[in-house]
């Protein structure tokens, strides 16, 4: 197996780009590549991205739209900072997505100590975003750990596993672990530092989420998630585990949406099992709000 490496301002880097849309591409295999028995590494460590008036920054690994067979894409981000501003765009984490096809290969990223602002618009990836991909006989892992996302003004960031729209098979584990995170979104924001397979297909796959000492505070019609949500997803012959523990803290506010459990609203679900466990858990929703720490499936 060929292996790649890339570490990304090892010490400390600083990162900026405003005005134009450029982009820094550390590791990029987007459109019609493909990977092959390859090992890609990347590090960023004491990185700081800027990006602003409708900038876009990656550091991490880009491969959207591509094809990944038996390789391994192995992401780290330490003591980063990322600041998207006015419709930016950033990604220090792994971005498999638009229809990119991986088969039989490990996604693994770790965030520790990271801090992402996105704002006005702009949107921000830090964890693994596979949206609308196909994955096949592949493992997703993501870890948080000492994690800040703060997203204001219709802005949007993931710092777990995004599989929105995707179409998952035969996956030995999908796993995401939050450790001393905070998420806090205003201004109709969205955050995802859990498990999101909404509107996908997931067959014979396990997920597997944990939240421990968890803040999620969301307000003004915005919406987190740190759970697995499966909305509106087809799950057969899955499994399903999400864990609340330590102190996991949901504030909802002003038409706003906390997710810490597992939400199976519109799912259709045969198969296997879920299971999901509070303990330490304080929840407070007002004006209209809705959190979930349990299990969801929609009934009123």
């Amino acid at each position: 197996m060929r292996t790649m490496k890339l570490a990304l301002s090892v010490g400390l880097g600083v990162l900026s780009l405003s005005a134009l849309a450029l982009t820094s591409d550390p590791a990029t295999v987007a459109g019609n590549t493909t990977v092959t028995d390859t090992t890609v590494k990347n590090v960023n460590q004491g990185v700081q991205n800027t990006a602003k008036n409708e900038s876009s920054i990656n550091s991490g690994i880009q491969a959207k739209g591509s094809q990944i067979k038996n390789s391994t894409l192995d992401n780290e981000n330490k003591g980063v900072i990322n600041e998207a501003i006015g419709r930016s765009k950033i990604n220090s984490g792994i971005q498999a997505n638009e229809n990119a096809d991986i088969q039989n290969s490990t996604l693994k990223n770790v965030n520790k100590t990271v801090n992402n602002t996105a704002i006005n618009q702009s949107e921000i990836n830090s964890g693994i975003t596979a949206d609308g991909a196909i994955i096949r006989n592949s493992t997703l892992d993501n870890t948080n750990q000492g994690v800040n996302n703060t997203a204001i003004d219709k802005s949007k960031i993931n710092s777990g596993i995004n599989a929105d729209g995707a179409t998952i098979i035969n996956a030995p584990l999908i796993l995401n672990t939050n450790k001393n995170v905070n998420n806090t979104a205003t201004g109709e924001s969205e955050i995802n530092s859990g498990i999101n397979v909404k509107n996908g297909t997931v067959v014979n796959t396990t997920l597997i989420n944990t939240n421990e000492n968890v803040t999620n505070e969301a307000h003004n019609k915005s919406k987190i998630n740190s759970g697995i949500n499966a909305e509106n997803a087809t799950l057969q012959n899955t499994t399903l585990n999400n864990s609340n523990t330590g102190i996991v803290r949901n504030t909802a506010k002003d038409g706003s949406t906390v997710n810490s459990g597992i939400n199976v609203k519109d799912a259709k679900v045969t198969g296997k099992s879920i299971t999901n466990e509070n303990k330490n858990v304080i929840n407070d929703a007002q004006n209209k709000s809705h959190i979930n720490s349990g299990v969801d499936f929609g009934a009123n």
